[in-house]
């Protein structure tokens, strides 16, 4: 679901809050991500939190949540400072455009456009720094981190997207939402919805 405007004190209240937690989830992933609980590669849960905030907000919003998420990647992992925001502003945008409309905010749908944004990623990823420069330890740094890592995202992207639909729905303003997608169902799913909220 997204807000189309927020009015009022309480509105202006529960969208500070619910972009509140979303730093407070991107702040816990880079924690995760430079703590070196992993020897050799760390997991990017950045990723799916990304996309999964793009895909319940407008498109501005997803687009700079992106590339802020990039720059914390690029931090975490001693990237070239902006060069991961370069691909998620992209691959946010597309989502929040792909959710306004072509596809709904679903479980289905999360996996398999974080899996698209993961493998670009990890693809420019592995040619911007590697294959271009002709590094003699890319085989390894491929299937030994760069495969390990952006897999981890995928795989425990579910988590994430729960996370996210749970912020989203107990923090969006609540007199004013409109329905991802566009089917015949949609005034049936609102009506769904706002009971759920109340």
């Amino acid at each position: 679901m997204r807000f189309i405007g927020a009015t009022g004190r309480k509105d202006r209240l529960r969208t500070f809050l619910r972009w509140f937690f979303y730093s407070l989830a991107l702040l816990f992933f880079y924690m995760l991500m430079s703590g070196g609980f992993f020897k050799t590669w760390q997991p990017i849960f950045i990723i799916p939190l990304a996309v999964g905030v793009a895909m319940r907000e407008r498109e501005l919003s997803a687009a700079i949540f992106g590339a802020v998420c990039g720059l914390v990647i690029d931090i975490a992992c001693g990237k070239l400072f902006g060069f991961t925001g370069v691909w998620l502003i992209p691959g946010c945008l597309a989502c929040a455009l792909l959710v306004s409309h072509l596809i709904k905010a679903n479980l289905i749908n999360f996996i398999w456009v974080n899996a698209v944004v993961c493998a670009f990623t990890a693809t420019a990823d592995y040619f911007f720094r590697y294959v271009m420069w002709g590094a003699d330890t890319s085989g390894y740094i491929l299937t030994g981190i760069i495969i390990p890592a952006y897999l981890s995202a995928i795989i425990f992207s579910p988590f994430i997207y729960f996370m996210v639909k749970l912020i989203s729905i107990k923090l969006s303003p609540r007199e004013i939402h409109r329905l991802s997608g566009s089917s015949e169902d949609d005034e049936d799913e609102y009506e769904e919805y706002y009971k759920d909220i109340q």
